[in-house]
């Protein structure tokens, strides 16, 4: 196996490709985009613009709110409600998506911060058959169940958005998450930010959400245009600085473990599937991106992702089970 000489991201990586020097297309693209990508300045200066924007534009419609924000019971997003309501002023309506994975510590965290921000709050819920309809087949198709989460949240954000005359969505996609797999300005942020929620799956899936949209086989919303912010493109804030925050301002309970998305019983089951399909956990291109900016180191990239490999090749089986029984389809 080779492996990239800057950031230790192995040659299996979906997308990866290495140069005469082993150094990979990503860390290419980020070395030649970096004055861009680190000037914190005006990336705050460009997200700034664009919050100006929707307050205008809710203005000019009549709009209860601002700007919309999806919460699951993580750090990101209550965090995110926070800094703009607090920071930048903003009229928010927060969203969460009941897909049946959520657990007692994601729950208590929103609870937590809808009774101390005093925001208002959607819970949404999707058919029950319907739900599991797309999990299975997901599954079946791509050894993948968290692109339905992904797709219904976005899916409901802009729909909300439409219905009460949001013009901005903010999410919580980290900086990392976003560069992670980048070799080309087209769908990255801050080089372009979508209108709409053809353009934001681009953003996630790539190719992918073109091919479906021309299948007609998905409803994009064609007629919903709404900005799409990812807030932590444009601010440099550690995860820890995130917990310590919330932990000290809303009273937000920080995991008992450093186990990644404490909000989600089924993750563990993510990452045996993406071990399965890819060869790699769900962090590898996430922890070369972290290197590439100088937040850790290559051998610790390289460490925790060895750790994530042995940690969940093989899930405890308890959970295994309740995870095919709640996706298992009906009837």
């Amino acid at each position: 196996m080779k492996y990239c000489v800057k950031c230790g991201l192995p040659e299996n990586y979906q997308g990866m490709r290495l140069n005469e020097a082993q150094v990979c297309n990503y860390c290419s693209f980020f070395e030649k985009h970096k004055d861009i990508l680190t000037d914190y300045e005006a990336l705050e200066t460009q997200f700034q613009r664009e919050v100006m924007q929707a307050k205008e534009r809710a203005g000019a419609q009549g709009s209860k709110y601002d700007c919309i924000v999806g919460l699951s019971g993580g750090k990101d997003g209550a965090y995110i409600t926070y800094q703009l309501k607090h920071k930048y002023g903003m009229r928010v309506l927060t969203y969460t998506l009941d897909n049946g994975f959520s657990t007692e510590f994601g729950k208590n965290n929103i609870a937590v911060l809808l009774d101390k921000l005093d925001v208002d709050h959607i819970r949404i819920t999707v058919n029950e058959t319907q739900l599991r309809n797309y999990y299975s087949a997901s599954m079946k198709l791509m050894h993948n169940f968290c692109s339905v989460c992904f797709h219904l949240c976005h899916y409901y954000s802009h729909l909300l958005a439409s219905q009460y005359g949001i013009p901005l969505i903010v999410n919580g996609r980290t900086r990392s998450q976003i560069l992670q797999a980048a070799d080309a300005r087209k769908g990255i942020e801050p080089f372009e930010i979508s209108g709409n929620l053809l353009e934001f799956e681009y953003q996630m899936f790539g190719k992918l959400a073109e091919k479906s949209a021309s299948r007609g086989r998905m409803d994009y919303l064609q007629n919903v245009q709404v900005t799409s912010l990812s807030y932590f493109m444009y601010h440099d804030i550690g995860e820890e600085e995130k917990m310590d925050f919330l932990e000290k301002n809303v009273g937000w309970k920080k995991p008992e473990t450093s186990v990644p998305h404490p909000d989600c019983w089924a993750h563990p089951m993510a990452e045996k599937c993406s071990i399965e399909k890819h060869g790699y956990p769900v962090r590898t291109g996430e922890l070369s991106e972290l290197v590439r900016e100088g937040k850790i180191t290559k051998e610790d990239a390289c460490k925790e992702r060895e750790e994530d490999l042995l940690h969940y090749s093989n899930v405890d089986m308890e959970l295994e089970k309740r995870f095919y029984e709640r996706i298992r389809r009906r009837g």
